[in-house]
């Protein structure tokens, strides 16, 4: 019997996830920065380490997309957003996601700063030319 899990049931989890995962990223922007600048824990742990903000995002995101992998892997994990110790699966699956944002306006800031720098640049050999 082949086994169907319903579209409706489908959108139910999508918004559920896209609900808890705004709560989540406002909440935990609170725990990691002064509320500004939403890149701070990213930019402080890469001045630490000498390396870049998005590669600092991508390895947070890998330490969930561990955690998770485990998880699946051995079938011990409890599917709520919460447990009486500590993250449930969908918490750490929302987590990861949210990392992902993250991780593109890392991205997107360095793309950026490549834009203007690339800007500046020309500028600068236009100005040789004169």
């Amino acid at each position: 019997m082949i086994q169907v899990y319903p579209r409706g049931r489908f959108y139910e989890l999508v918004e559920e996830f896209a609900q808890q995962e705004e709560t989540l990223l406002d909440w935990k922007a609170e725990e990691y920065s002064e509320g500004v600048d939403r890149l701070q824990n990213f930019r402080e742990i890469a001045d630490f380490t000498g390396t870049n903000n998005a590669s600092v995002a991508l390895l947070y995101l890998l330490k969930h997309i561990q955690s998770i992998s485990l998880a699946v892997r051995t079938n011990k994990y409890i599917w709520k957003w919460e447990t009486e110790n500590s993250e449930g699966l969908k918490q750490r699956i929302a987590d990861a996601r949210n990392y992902l944002l993250l991780l593109a306006a890392c991205l997107d800031e360095e793309q950026e700063e490549r834009m203007k720098a690339e800007h500046l640049w020309g500028l600068e050999k236009a100005g040789q030319k004169q």
